[in-house]
């Protein structure tokens, strides 16, 4: 998952500096993957409804090829359920260009959002926003991608921005494109841009998203302002701020505020805190508590409590 975080966030649990490992099976082959459990009491008011589940969330298996300039991930995904069964999340082959350049192909992860899509790369257990997911997931496509230390670039050409069927045979599509830079040393400043233009549908799927985070220390600072516009009856704007701060070198802590407004309700707001201490066991082993509270306005709030463990390998 490329979300530009070449800082700590990709490839690290719950900011601390244990780095998910890999198991190599030859120089061409190695496998990677997580197991996600969950425990989660949630209280609305003011209907009074409470709600309590234990689950394995997620068990991920990830294969990692390497040809030279030649390489390629496939992410084999199981997320509970009735059907028992593993799906597969991505599986993309990408050509290195050389000079920081290359191109994939395939189905790959969005380059959108500040929160990482796994849960291995979160600060806490949940996500920022309640009312609206704006933004996406994985999508099939291919992509054009340039890194440096100071600037990253990247251009996507999908079938669907957020439908990812796969068709090439009917008139929808979608890109998307990032630019980001990394003025100082554990600074980064992101803007995307994402359209989607669905066959059949009325207007385009259009989302901004802004975001900058700052790594100081044992502190992480980040802000994201996302704006989206799905249609007439479907415009918000979404922030977040949070601040993680590193207690000892496994413990941790999150503070978080986020809001989700949606513009065509005249101003109907979900405004969501949260805290989440965490601690890493060891390098492959982590637990987190989070606290969380969304107020929906008039509509009411909601309470959870969480507690998460993540064994990477």
């Amino acid at each position: 998952m490329n979300k530009l975080l070449k800082l700590s966030l990709a490839g690290l649990f719950l900011a601390t500096s244990a780095l998910q490992g890999q198991i190599e099976i030859n120089e061409n082959l190695s496998i990677t993957g997580f197991l996600d459990m969950s425990a989660v009491e949630t209280d609305s008011e003011p209907n009074n409804n409470s709600n309590s589940t234990f689950n394995l969330d997620q068990v991920e298996i990830d294969f990692l090829l390497n040809f030279d300039e030649l390489s390629g991930q496939i992410d084999l995904n199981y997320l509970g359920g009735n059907d028992d069964k593993f799906d597969l999340e991505q599986a993309f082959m990408r050509y290195d260009l050389g000079d920081g350049s290359d191109v994939e192909a395939g189905k790959f992860l969005s380059y959108m959002g500040f929160e990482t899509f796994e849960p291995t790369g979160l600060y806490q257990y949940s996500y920022a926003y309640d009312i609206r997911n704006a933004i996406p997931g994985h999508h099939n496509g291919v992509r054009y991608n340039y890194n440096d230390d100071f600037l990253s670039l990247g251009l996507g050409l999908l079938d669907s921005v957020y439908d990812p069927d796969g068709s090439i045979q009917d008139s929808g599509h979608g890109i998307e494109a990032k630019i980001a830079i990394t003025p100082l040393e554990g600074w980064t400043i992101f803007l995307g841009f994402a359209k989607d233009s669905m066959e059949g549908a009325s207007q385009d799927k259009d989302l901004i998203n802004f975001w900058t985070s700052y790594e100081t220390g044992n502190v992480t600072w980040a802000l994201e302002f996302n704006k989206y516009d799905f249609g007439p009856t479907d415009v918000g704007s979404q922030f977040l701020v949070m601040a993680n701060l590193g207690l000892t070198e496994t413990a941790g802590i999150t503070f978080r505020v986020s809001e989700d407004d949606q513009d065509f309700k005249g101003g109907d707001t979900a405004t969501k805190f949260t805290v989440s201490p965490n601690l890493s066991i060891n390098d492959n082993l982590g637990v987190l508590f989070e606290l969380s509270q969304t107020d929906y306005g008039t509509e009411g709030t909601v309470t959870s409590a969480a507690f998460e463990t993540i064994f990477t390998f």
